[in-house]
C-alpha cells in the first residue's frame, strides 16, 4: 500500500494532497491523456485543463465524439463549471456534456439538449 503524497503543483506551485486511493481528482471526467512526463496538478489546475478539453471535444462533436462521451457514463456528482451551472435564478442548468455522458434526452425540454432534433436514445 502506498502512502498519501504531498506534492505541489507543476503549474501554480500551490500544495496538495495526492491519495494513494479515492482522491479528489476521480471525481473528474477521466479524458486527459496520461503524459508519464508530467507530474499532478492541483484541484484548480487539474479542472481548468478538464474544462478546456470539455471545451475541446465539445467545439468538434461528432457522431463518434458523441458515442466516446456517452461511453463515459453519468457523474458520480455532478461539477460546477463542468456539468452544470446556476443561471441567474441560481438554478442548476445542465450542459450539453452533461446530457451526452446521461446517454439520453430525459423529454424536459432542456436549455442544452445536445440530443434535441435527432433519434438518438
Amino acid at each position: 500500500m502506498t502512502e498519501n503524497k504531498e506534492k505541489t503543483c507543476q503549474n501554480c506551485n500551490v500544495g496538495f494532497t495526492c491519495y494513494n486511493s479515492g482522491c479528489w481528482c476521480d471525481e473528474l471526467p477521466m479524458i486527459m491523456p496520461l503524459d508519464p512526463m508530467r507530474d499532478c496538478l492541483c484541484p484548480v489546475c487539474l479542472k481548468k485543463e478538464v474544462v478546456l478539453k470539455v471545451q475541446e471535444n465539445m467545439a468538434n462533436l461528432t457522431s463518434e465524439k458523441k458515442e466516446e462521451i456517452k461511453a463515459l457514463g453519468i457523474s458520480k456528482a455532478p461539477i460546477e463549471g463542468i456539468d452544470y451551472y446556476m443561471n441567474e435564478d441560481q438554478r442548476f442548468v445542465f450542459t450539453a456534456w452533461y446530457h451526452l455522458r446521461r446517454g439520453s434526452c430525459c423529454g424536459n425540454n432542456c436549455k442544452h439538449c445536445p440530443y434535441r432534433n435527432e433519434n438518438i436514445n
